[in-house]
C-alpha cells in the first residue's frame, strides 16, 4: 500500500494541476531546478520548456517589454530563499501580454527545500479593463456634470458659453468669464489630506453656485480652478459679484480646512463689438489668472480689452 501511495499523489497532483487555469512549477535543490511544470505554465510561458532549467534560467528566456517588467523579472530571479513575491509582468510581443507571478518557499522540516511559483495570464483581463476605462471616459465625456464637484464640467461648459456667446453678439450685451483658482492648493492636500481637501473643494463649489444669479454657470475647469460664465455683465459689476462670492467661499473652507483660505481670480469680459471667440474671452482670463497669481494670494485680475472689428481692406 505504502510503496503505490507517493504515485497515486503525484498522478492526483498532475490532474489537478491540469484543471487550474494558472500554471505551477516547483523548483527543488540548491540551484531551484525545475522538477514539475504543469501544461498551463508551458502555454503561458510562450512555450518555454521549462523542466529541468534552474529559476536563473528560466528567467533568462523571459523577456520583459519594459524598464519595470525586467526589474520585476529579476527581483523574481533573485528572491530571497524564505521570500515570497508577488509581481506583474508585461512580457515582449504585438501586443504585450501581462503576467502575474507568485512565488513562495517550500519549506520542510524548518529547512527550504525548493520554491513554488504560479503564474497566471492577465492578458484578457487588462484588456476588458481598458475598454471599460475606454468606456468610461465615453461616458465622462458626454455627461454634463463634474464627479467630484456636481458643478458644469469643461465639455458642458465649454457648450454653453458658445450658446451665450452667440446670444451676446446678437443683442449687444457683455459678458464675462471668471477663472478662479484656489491658492496653494498642492500644499493643503499634503498638509490636511486629499480627502479633506477634497471636501473642501466640493464646499467652495456649493458656495460659489449658491451665491450665482439665476443665469450664472458654474463649472469645474481643471484641477482646483473653477470657472463662472456670467451673462449680461461690465467690469464694474463683475468685480463686485466676485468679490461677495470669494467672501462666502473663503468663510466655507475655512470651516474645513481651519485656516485662511484665499483665492486667484481671473476675469475676461467681452465687450461687442469683437472678433472674439468664445474661447479668446477663456484664454484672456486664464491669462488674466496667472498674472493676479504674480501679485500674490488673494488677488483678482480684470482683463475688459475690446478687440474690435478690423476692415481688411484697411491695410490694419
Amino acid at each position: 500500500m505504502s510503496n503505490g501511495q507517493a504515485p497515486f499523489e503525484e498522478s492526483a497532483l498532475i490532474a489537478m494541476l491540469g484543471l487550474l487555469d494558472e500554471g505551477v512549477l516547483f523548483f527543488e535543490g540548491p540551484e531551484l531546478v525545475c522538477v514539475k511544470a504543469s501544461a498551463r505554465a508551458t502555454e503561458i510561458l510562450g512555450g518555454v520548456h521549462t523542466m529541468g532549467l534552474s529559476r536563473q534560467s528560466l528567467f533568462g528566456a523571459i523577456s520583459g517589454d519594459d524598464e519595470a517588467a525586467l526589474r520585476a523579472l529579476a527581483a523574481l530571479r533573485d528572491v530571497d530563499a524564505l521570500e515570497t513575491r508577488r509581481e506583474t509582468i508585461a512580457l515582449k510581443g504585438d501586443p504585450p501580454r501581462f503576467l502575474s507571478w507568485f512565488s513562495a518557499p517550500i519549506v520542510s522540516d524548518g529547512n527550504v527545500i525548493g520554491r513554488l511559483d504560479v503564474v497566471g495570464d492577465r492578458t484578457v483581463e487588462r484588456e476588458l479593463r481598458r475598454e471599460l476605462e475606454r468606456a468610461y471616459d465615453k461616458v465622462a465625456e458626454t455627461t454634463l456634470f463634474d464627479e467630484l464637484t456636481g458643478l458644469a464640467n469643461r465639455k458642458h461648459f465649454e457648450t454653453e458659453i458658445d450658446r451665450e456667446h452667440r446670444r451676446s453678439q446678437r443683442s449687444w450685451a457683455s459678458y464675462a468669464v471668471a477663472r478662479i483658482d484656489v491658492d496653494a492648493m498642492a500644499k493643503l492636500n499634503a498638509d490636511i489630506g486629499r480627502e479633506a481637501a477634497d471636501q473642501m473643494f466640493r464646499r467652495i463649489g456649493e458656495v460659489l453656485k449658491a451665491a450665482r444669479r439665476e443665469y450664472d454657470l458654474v463649472g469645474r475647469w481643471e484641477n482646483d480652478e473653477l470657472i463662472v460664465l456670467l451673462p449680461g455683465i461690465d467690469e464694474r459689476s463683475v468685480k463686485q459679484v466676485l468679490l461677495r462670492s470669494l467672501s462666502a467661499m473663503g468663510d466655507a473652507a475655512r470651516e474645513i480646512a481651519a485656516r485662511p483660505i484665499t483665492f486667484c481670480t481671473g476675469v475676461g469680459v467681452w465687450i461687442p463689438p469683437s472678433v472674439e471667440t468664445a474661447n479668446d474671452v477663456i484664454t484672456r482670463a486664464g491669462i488674466a489668472l496667472e498674472a493676479a497669481k504674480l501679485s500674490g494670494r488673494g488677488n483678482m485680475e480684470i482683463d475688459a480689452t475690446v478687440v474690435e472689428w478690423k476692415d481688411d481692406n484697411s491695410g490694419a
